[in-house]
């Protein structure tokens, strides 16, 4: 059985795999070439969660290759503050995964062990322009534009494309990546988001899908998520099943560890994780 290299799980997780917030005003809406994108545009945000915060059980389903690991756990999140995967095996959290404006942090409760990460040291997430407000959007089944938080300030970035029942609203303005997200046409709702290089020998390219939509605060919600990145040799794919979806407020923002934890690099930490499994 091949090992899945700490790296790739890192791309998978962070891209988790795989990001929210606006006012809504008529006034942005110019009518200009670009008129009819940014209206349906506006459409998809209107689907947005309104609630502050989302929270749900979880089953994890991790492939690599050979490599083929199930968890259990729980997603938290906090709009615009924080989300948090807690990963568990046999009721017992194994490892927890939180992502705040600043930084993230990766947890290894079984051999107590840590790893603060700034955004600014994770390569794919610099090139990509995936900050925590396009992490927050990946969770959160939303459209984004990388580095701009109020994505409804920069509904003049996308463009549009129709075909039969769905309509792809495409961002193409930032410099290496292209970024698409495939709707129903019918009701705005997100079921994919793409990022691909815009090399053309590059083949690289991250997806994350949604289906399996519930309401959850009067919005449709998706139950079942799954982040795909395809490099040149291997593909990776991370699936959450989502069940229990509530908008939950009373729970801890942040973790605290003690003492007995120590730092540690943060390949070092995720391959520790995975020799558990």
């Amino acid at each position: 059985m091949k090992q899945l290299h700490p790296k790739y799980l890192l791309t998978v997780v962070m891209t988790v795999t795989m990001l929210f917030a606006g006012c809504k005003s008529s006034s942005r809406l110019d009518k200009g070439p670009n008129a009819p994108a940014m209206a349906y545009a506006e459409k998809v945000l209107d689907n947005r969660q309104t609630a502050q915060a989302v929270t749900a059980k979880m089953r994890i389903s991790i492939k690599a290759g050979e490599k083929d690991i199930s968890l259990s756990g729980n997603l938290k999140m906090m709009r615009n503050d924080v989300i948090q995967l807690s990963l568990s095996l046999l009721g017992i959290e194994v490892g927890r995964m939180e992502f705040t404006r600043e930084e993230v942090l990766i947890v290894d409760r079984y051999h107590k062990q840590y790893t603060r990460v700034p955004y600014q040291q994770i390569d794919f997430l610099q090139s990509a322009q995936l900050d925590f407000n396009a992490l927050q959007s990946i969770f959160w089944n939303e459209i984004f534009v990388p580095g701009k938080p109020d994505v409804s300030q920069a509904l003049g970035d996308f463009r549009l494309s129709e075909s039969g029942d769905h309509t792809l609203l495409i961002l193409s303005t930032a410099p290496k990546l292209d970024y698409s997200f495939l709707t129903v046409t019918s009701s705005g709702q997100l079921s994919r988001t793409s990022v691909r290089p815009k090399e053309l020998n590059n083949s690289d390219n991250l997806e994350c899908r949604y289906s399996n939509f519930t309401k959850l605060g009067g919005k449709n919600f998706p139950q079942s998520i799954r982040l795909q990145f395809k490099g040149d040799k291997a593909v990776y794919t991370l699936d959450m099943a989502l069940s229990s979806l509530n908008n939950n407020t009373g729970w801890e923002t942040r973790t605290e560890l003690s003492s007995k934890y120590t730092p540690m690099k943060a390949d070092n930490i995720l391959d520790k994780i995975l020799k558990g499994f």
